[in-house]
């Protein structure tokens, strides 16, 4: 090719390039404009109908009020602080009233090892148990006692009161899942004994230096105001006997107790004294109060077989 030839292509060339670097240059400007965010774009809320994931019991919020009213932070999974829920002090709904150990006759208590306590040492020896170490609202359904699944027990009679005692065994788990289970078994006791009344106990405290990681007096406080949600005071009540054994922090006096989990046996008749102390009847009016001896004598028979004895260490599941 002669040097004219190349000479002409050039100038096309550059005039080419020339004539398009405008629309060049402009597709480039418009592509980096639309990569920003306008100024006024923000990003989309959750909906309140649809909440966003809920964490669980080890992620909640980074700050809680203790009891004494000052904010404490709460820890993130990896760490042992607990949740420093409150117990629920209102006043309940309704009033409840004296009744004599003849209130038990139509009873079934539903319970753990402290239940178990209450069968063994306490004073309502008329009442019916369906009660074990270890037990638990995760594994009740599948649970036997003589014979029995706590379903089998609750269709083979008519039962007038119902107690349900759960939880320190499940306390170490999810909240949220503990609380679902044992909705579950209420549900359930509902509907094969629809005309009982439900009493559902709150558990006890443990002493202070039978607290641990897993579990400790804030969980139960936390547990506790979850299925005192169920009541409804009208067929499903709330009672909590913490404050009868309750030292000035809340937690188990530990003069009453030997393994800090449990009451001593002489103590589970201070306790069932104070159930005939709290009840209701079935149609609202007040229960008879009769006089009776059973406690006292009870309490003599404890003192007599069982001095300072204590039900078997429970090993907790938390399952």
């Amino acid at each position: 090719m002669s040097k004219l030839k190349q000479c002409i292509y050039t100038v096309i060339l550059l005039l080419t390039c020339l004539m398009a670097s405008p629309f060049i240059y402009k597709q480039i400007w418009d592509s980096s404009q639309a990569k920003k965010p306008k100024a006024g774009a923000k990003e989309p809320s959750v909906s309140a109908s649809e909440p966003a994931e809920k964490p669980s019991d080890a992620q909640d919020a980074t700050a809680a009020t203790d009891g004494q009213g000052n904010t404490a932070a709460t820890a993130d999974p990896g760490t042992t602080t607990e949740p420093a829920a409150q117990p629920t002090t209102e006043a309940s709904p309704v009033t409840y009233v004296s009744s004599g150990p003849e209130y038990f006759n139509d009873a079934l208590f539903i319970g753990d090892s402290r239940t178990v306590g209450i069968r063994d040492y306490g004073g309502l020896k008329n009442a019916d148990y369906f009660c074990n170490i270890g037990l638990s609202a995760y594994q009740i359904d599948n649970t036997t006692i003589d014979g029995q699944t706590v379903w089998g027990r609750l269709n083979a009679k008519k039962y007038g009161k119902i107690y349900v005692m759960l939880g320190i065994n499940e306390v170490g788990n999810d909240i949220d899942g503990t609380f679902a289970k044992f909705r579950k078994l209420i549900d359930g006791i509902r509907e094969v004994q629809p005309d009982a009344l439900v009493y559902i106990q709150g558990n006890l405290h443990v002493a202070s230096y039978a607290e641990t990681s897993i579990i400790s007096n804030a969980r139960i406080d936390l547990l506790n105001s979850r299925i005192r949600e169920l009541a409804d005071y009208k067929k499903i009540f709330y009672l909590e006997v913490n404050s009868l054994f309750d030292d000035e922090n809340g937690a188990l006096t530990a003069d009453f107790t030997s393994d800090g989990t449990h009451v001593l046996a002489k103590y589970y008749i201070t306790w069932t004294d104070w159930l005939c102390e709290n009840t209701v009847s079935p149609d609202g009016s007040t229960p008879a109060k009769e006089s009776s001896t059973f406690a006292s004598e009870a309490a003599a028979e404890a003192e007599t077989t069982t001095q300072n004895k204590k039900p078997q260490n429970e090993e907790f599941s938390n399952q």
